[in-house]
């Protein structure tokens, strides 16, 4: 089960990025499905796994499009959460040059999860519980009711996303994916190889921290540390890549494979 926000993206390939007023050809165009936690579900259900989104899906068109599109993927999203109001949308303007980008967002506009809505019957069997901060007070829920019937909880630290009220929900989880920019934010280190250790408190089993081109690191409660470097490959658009890394790497650890097989695993991805 994932607790987290899914949207429409729209794709556009550009030469470059206008400073000012002006027209911009598009090289290419695509849509699909976003959201950290919503690609890291549509990751694992390609996979084989049962998988479910908690969110707060708006009633108009886009959403009913997002929720065929995890459908398609073996994601259910509960009709009960499903709510007047606009799906979140974004449109990502990616550089043909070396694949940077921009993104235009635009949130949901439906209400809030309220913790009444959670239903205890979601738990059952449950076992990965896999957050990112969004909903709060239905991830805090799911956390309560996913620690009573044994399951393990994972969180998704991406890159701008650091803020103090989700630090409950990191030390919650024991398996800690996050972006480098998310490790300096959260500990106050600079250097990689100091972030890993800090992380490493409390509840946490493994703390991963990925950093693009440069690869990812590990740090386990055995003692292992592991760095995995980027597989080589032509870049053209990274959206998405850090959210199917989680993905890719909880499939291995749902499959019972070593860290570094993990992470090889979702390198390749």
């Amino acid at each position: 089960m994932g607790v987290g926000a899914a949207t429409r993206d729209v794709l556009l390939r550009v030469r470059g990025f206008a400073e000012g007023e002006g027209v911009s050809e598009v090289l290419e165009c695509g849509e699909d499905g976003g959201g950290p936690v919503a690609t890291a579900l549509a990751v694992l259900g390609s996979l084989g796994r049962r998988t479910m989104l908690v969110d707060r899906m708006g009633a108009d068109a886009e959403g009913e499009w997002v929720k065929r599109g995890l459908a398609a993927v073996g994601v259910e999203v509960p009709e009960e959460l499903v709510a007047a109001g606009r799906c979140a949308r974004a449109w990502i303007w990616v550089r043909a040059e070396d694949g940077a980008r921009h993104i235009a967002f635009l949130p949901g506009d439906a209400p809030e999860i309220r913790p009444d809505e959670m239903r205890r019957e979601w738990f059952e069997g449950l076992r990965l519980l896999h957050l990112n901060g969004r909903h709060e007070a239905a991830a805090r829920v799911a956390v309560r009711w996913a620690r009573e019937v044994g399951a393990v909880v994972s969180f998704d630290g991406g890159a701008g996303r650091w803020r103090e009220g989700v630090r409950d929900l990191l030390e919650a989880s024991q398996l800690r994916i996050v972006a480098r920019d998310f490790a300096q934010q959260c500990t106050g280190e600079t250097a990689v190889e100091a972030m890993g250790p800090a992380m490493l408190q409390g509840e946490a089993e493994v703390v991963v921290i990925t950093d693009g081109v440069r690869g990812s690191w590990l740090w386990s409660r055995q003692g292992e540390v592991h760095q995995e470097p980027a597989c080589p490959a032509a870049v053209v658009d990274t959206t998405g890549c850090g959210d199917v890394y989680h993905g890719a790497f909880l499939h291995g650890w749902l499959e019972g494979w070593p860290w570094p097989e993990c992470m090889a695993w979702a390198a390749r991805w």
